[in-house]
């Protein structure tokens, strides 16, 4: 990112009158990000989007033009609960296993819940809740296995998934539909620890899938992340990859795998006060070349980038009512203006305001509603 980008954008949100936060999401940017994605995702496998990275509906839609997908990954009972009401025949595969009690009230409230939803499973104990609940309701459910492949925040050993697929398979209302193992580890390990973890990952994968019924043959195989999803190739035992942060690509995804990807979301919120020569705090006879700006909110989960050369303030610390940032005394910086972030992450952070301003050639061209956490 330059300079001259940044200002040019400070400047047309300004004009736009921008007066609160708001997340900007650049759809030039995206676009090209979008191209890289398809060029870098084997095309052999299916591609699902993560819906809690890319948490806005017209936002998907625009992905979900230029590359093709099996349907997205979701990771809570709101946001599964709109996506299912607003698509007819999306499917979802849950991120993350969700209590039985949300799975009861989602199949309540959306019917079709049942046939387009896989529910994942981590335990022998969840298992049983989940057909209990289908017995009870009469209802078939199609389920997923969470796989632990070196990640190690729970899920089903390898050596675990004959058992539970067998259970699945035998149930009235069970289904077996697929498996699913997430390796965000791999990408943050260093060199020698990396290439240890990337084999035993890939080796639980492996045995994990070769004890489902047919070896895995027709089921969903997800696996893959933002900085993964590039390493895995039809050939292999995956079926389909996930991913969505690096399409907008905040700082969290900064990494040697997604250099060709653009920085594509920003949060955008209005200079308050600006203070040049600003006194510290119970030091007001002491001199300071230094200038202070109070922004609209803050202890946003993002990196100040324009200005340029202005930070958090160590002096004053975090605020979420009206930050302080610190720069350069002959900076030339007014209340109105429009000073940006780069998030460090997509979820929770582009739908923490409500609403997306989306810029196209350098102007607003949509606001866009977002879906719940």
């Amino acid at each position: 990112m330059t300079e001259a980008y940044l200002k040019t954008l400070s400047d047309t949100l300004r004009a736009y009158g921008v007066d609160k936060p708001v997340v900007v999401v650049d759809l030039d940017r995206l676009d090209t990000n979008c191209s890289v994605a398809n060029s870098a995702a084997d095309a052999g496998l299916a591609r699902r989007l993560v819906a809690k990275s890319l948490p806005c509906l017209p936002l998907l839609d625009f992905i979900r033009d230029r590359i093709p997908t099996s349907g997205l990954m979701t990771f809570s009972e709101p946001m599964l609960q709109a996506l299912l009401l607003a698509e007819p025949d999306t499917d979802h595969l849950l991120g993350k296993p969700l209590p039985v009690t949300s799975v009861a009230r989602l199949l309540s409230d959306s019917p079709d819940a049942a046939r387009r939803v896989q529910w994942l499973i981590d335990t022998l104990a969840r298992l049983g809740e989940y057909l209990t609940l289908a017995t009870d309701r009469k209802t078939p459910l199609r389920l997923s296995l969470e796989l632990d492949i070196g990640l190690h925040r729970g899920g089903i050993r390898p050596g675990q998934v004959a058992e539970l697929a067998q259970q699945i398979t035998i149930h009235p209302y069970g289904q077996l539909v697929g498996v699913m193992g997430y390796e965000a580890h791999l990408a943050k390990l260093p060199g020698l620890l990396r290439k240890r973890a990337e084999r035993a990952s890939a080796a639980a994968f492996r045995a994990g899938v070769s004890t489902l019924p047919e070896g895995g043959r027709g089921l969903c195989l997800n696996t893959g992340g933002s900085l993964t999803f590039q390493s895995y190739f039809a050939n292999g035992l995956a079926t389909e990859v996930a991913f969505g942060s690096v399409l907008v690509k905040p700082s969290d995804f900064d990494h040697e795998t997604t250099r060709s990807f653009e920085p594509a979301a920003f949060i955008a919120t209005p200079v308050l006060k600006a203070l040049p020569g600003n006194a510290l705090p119970g030091l007001d006879f002491l001199p300071r070349r230094k200038t202070d700006i109070a922004v609209f909110g803050g202890h946003f989960l993002a990196q100040p980038v324009f200005p340029e050369g202005f930070g958090y303030s160590g002096i004053f610390g975090r605020s979420s009512n009206q930050e302080v940032w610190t720069g350069p005394n002959a900076a030339s910086v007014t209340p109105g203006d429009i000073a940006l972030l780069r998030p460090t992450q997509s979820e929770a952070v582009l739908n923490q305001f409500g609403r997306i301003l989306a810029i196209k050639e350098g102007k607003v061209v949509h606001e866009w509603d977002c879906l719940p956490n």
